[in-house]
């Protein structure tokens, strides 16, 4: 891609003072005021162009971390290989500060490359505003807000892939997703999310590099499947998983069980399309329950072959320990997912010893909107869902005038 600024003033962008949070602006100030650049930049300035509202607002200066570090008081550093600073405005309350970096080699700094399982791995080196430009993903993520001047600098026409809708990467699209496979899933999500455009170029790279993803640490997939599922576009974002080949390398034993029975994608549909709208409603969200959907297919498989002659407990650690190697679960979710599926035959009992006993859990609700979608695709648990529909119903009550009890008698307290 050609380097050619482009810069755009307040009245051709259409972002305003009132679209930044305050605070920004006090830091950007400081900034300036002693002598540095100071730049709105990533997915804050996109987020507003397409009408939505940003949920962090980061900075990118030439000031190099210790400077920053020297001008505001409660300013920490963090990051090893790449270091960046949280700015704190209040106890907690920070912005991401970061200085602009370079992909290209200079005589100051002599950039190495490595190969690491088919990864390009850069050693990160500070650059240029135009560096820190080219270095970045997505041309959308590519915009840089002069807050002092109100002037929208762009380097890699990012502005117009906005206007169009398009979801385009900034480098050639075999080096962008081998320089870090994890982009592979960012355009999941951005193309899901935000309603954009995958380029062909960019979607035929993912189909030939999707097994490239296995390289990323499972750890670090398990917050970028998260993300996904959780954006409010989940259902997109997973039939594009599964569209894009990404799904077969992310769980590959569910995948293969999906090959030969429709029935299991129905049921991730309809759990996703319910985490959907609860976070489309603002509503809480537990992230083990969508692990404990995306595996259930292989537990029910496994359960099928070796009741038998395994307990829930071996086939509950044999699922996570297949999955770890591609999907690693941390072990405070892993005990969320048992809870969920330990009850699920507990809700086939319908006495009223059994309602008390399972009201009791922590993890009952979870457990029952889990088995309430599974009676969605199974009529033959239907009957049962509707039963402790009424149960869960009058639990909530009950909580709820606990909670208003409670309140009162507070209230009562204080005059």
């Amino acid at each position: 891609m050609t380097k050619h600024l482009e810069q755009y003033p307040k009245e051709d962008h259409g972002i305003f003072k009132k679209d930044i949070d305050p605070d920004v602006y006090l830091i950007s100030d400081s900034l300036i005021n002693n002598g540095y650049q100071a730049f709105v930049v990533g997915g804050c300035i996109r987020d507003i162009l397409l009408g939505k509202a940003p949920k962090d607002f980061d900075i990118a200066t030439d000031a190099s971390p210790s400077e920053i570090c020297k001008l505001f008081k409660h300013a920490k550093i963090i990051g090893r290989r790449f270091k960046i600073v949280h700015v704190y405005v209040s106890e907690k309350k920070y912005f991401e500060v970061s200085t602009f970096r370079s992909d290209v080699k200079n005589k100051i700094n002599q950039k190495k490359f490595k190969k690491v399982k088919g990864m390009i791995k850069r050693d990160n080196i500070y650059g240029s505003i135009s560096q820190d430009a080219f270095r970045r993903d997505f041309t959308i993520n590519s915009l840089y807000l002069d807050l002092d001047s109100q002037i929208l600098h762009d380097y890699v026409n990012g502005l117009n892939d906005i206007n169009q809708k398009k979801l385009r990467l900034i480098k050639k699209p075999s080096i962008s997703y081998q320089e870090d496979p994890v982009r592979m899933l960012r355009a999941v999500r951005f193309e899901s999310k935000l309603n954009l455009k995958l380029t062909k170029e960019c979607k035929e790279a993912i189909l030939k590099m999707s097994h490239m993803i296995n390289d990323v640490s499972p750890y670090r997939l398990f917050d970028e499947i998260l993300k996904i599922m959780h954006s409010g576009s989940g259902v997109d974002g997973y039939k594009k998983l599964r569209e894009l080949d990404l799904l077969k390398y992310l769980f590959p034993f569910t995948n293969k069980i999906l090959l030969n029975n429709e029935i299991y994608n129905d049921f991730i549909i309809a759990a996703i399309k319910n985490t959907d709208s609860r976070i489309n409603d603002g509503l809480h969200v537990n992230p083990s329950f969508i692990y404990a959907v995306f595996l259930w297919p292989y537990f029910q498989e496994l359960e099928e072959n070796f009741s038998n002659s395994k307990t829930m407990d071996e086939l509950f650690k044999k699922v996570i320990h297949d999955q770890s190697k591609f999907i690693a679960i941390p072990d405070f979710f892993q005990s969320t997912i048992f809870s969920i599926w330990s009850l699920q035959s507990s809700f086939l009992n319908l006495s009223k010893r059994n309602a008390s006993y399972l009201t009791g859990f922590s993890k009952f609700r979870a457990a029952y909107d889990f088995f309430y979608i599974r009676s969605l695709i199974n009529d033959d648990l239907k009957r049962f869902a509707d039963h402790w529909y009424e149960i869960q119903k009058n639990v909530v009550n009950k909580k709820r005038d606990k909670g208003r009890n409670f309140n009162d008698r507070r209230n009562k307290r204080k005059y």
